[in-house]
């Protein structure tokens, strides 16, 4: 063994170096199966003491007494008429909901403004056929209204136009004219209605029905406006029969450009447009069929007339 501080070689157990004085730290060699045999033989942890009587009576006290059994039972029976009543609410309230909902829904489809709202949705898509019961429900409940609406006999006027309703969808347009002059008295808005009026009539081909409407208008500003939609039938100067002869025909209309055809089919603005007299020369069945196109485009009523050349019967 050396000493730490100068290295001289130590004695055995020799406390301090005889040459520089170091004191000497002996320790003892470590061995690994000392600890072992000590952790052996220590002692194992207390297992906790089992209560006395004296802990098991204190226990006892501080435990609540047990409920009797009608105690339990009057507990389960409140709740069970706790869970009958909440439950009964709870269908009264539900009850309640539903019919408020029910009542709302139903008030609110029966109101007007509903009504019109769909009738005009349909109209839009081009659902007549759909469209008329809302408009006429709405118009039915505007009657309890302050003050009338001519909307929705509008709509109908044209719902009825595009039905095939013709007599129908004048009236409503009658109605509307008489609404707006009683109620509002807007010029503007009855202008508006009149050439409306102007439109269902040419739609359902009533056209010769404008000259009167023109004439019946009290008010001088409109009729003037009115004016350029008048359109006549044509007439001609050679009734319709069987001749032996050659015909030379003249056509007429007030109000208009005449376009006419000889076989039959229904003028348009590409048909002849009359200028001159017709002349038939050639034996057989002529149909003539004739209309006039006033300066808004609108067309007459056609005039038919079927003639008839057979030269035999004048030369008997």
């Amino acid at each position: 063994m050396k000493c730490p501080s100068c290295g001289r070689e130590l004695k055995t157990g020799q406390l301090y170096c005889e040459h520089c004085g170091q004191e000497i730290q002996i320790v003892p060699d470590y061995d690994p199966l000392d600890e072992l045999l000590i952790g052996r033989e220590e002692p194992a942890e207390k297992a906790p003491d089992k209560p006395g009587k004296a802990e098991k009576a204190a226990e006892s006290r501080e435990k609540p007494p047990k409920a009797p059994h009608r105690q339990e039972t009057g507990k389960k029976q409140g709740g069970a008429f706790r869970k009958k009543w909440l439950l009964l609410l709870g269908s009264l309230a539900a009850c309640f909901v539903i019919f408020v909902c029910a009542y709302r829904l139903t008030t609110r489809e029966n109101s007007f403004s509903y009504q019109l709202r769909h009738g005009r949705a349909l109209m839009e898509d081009e659902d007549y056929e759909a469209a008329i019961p809302y408009l006429e429900r709405a118009n039915e409940l505007q009657a309890d209204m302050e003050g009338a609406d001519v909307e929705p006999l509008v709509y109908l006027a044209q719902a009825y136009a595009h039905t095939g309703a013709d007599e129908l969808a004048a009236s409503c347009m009658e109605d509307a004219i008489a609404v707006e002059e009683s109620v509002w008295g807007d010029e503007n808005q009855l202008l508006e209605l009149y050439l409306e009026y102007m439109e269902i009539l040419n739609l359902t081909g009533q056209t010769s029905e404008i000259e009167t409407v023109i004439e019946e208008c009290p008010y001088s500003d409109i009729c003037a406006q009115l004016l350029p939609y008048r359109v006549e039938k044509p007439s001609c100067d050679v009734p319709e029969g069987t001749y032996g002869y050659y015909l030379r025909m003249e056509l007429s209309a007030e109000y208009g450009t005449i376009y006419y055809t000889l076989d039959g089919t229904m003028p348009t603005e590409e048909s002849t447009r009359y200028e001159r007299p017709i002349e038939l020369r050639e034996e057989g069945e002529t149909l003539l069929t004739a209309v006039a196109v006033n300066q808004k485009g609108m067309v007459s009523e056609p005039l038919v007339l079927v003639y008839k050349l057979d030269f035999q019967d004048d030369a008997q």
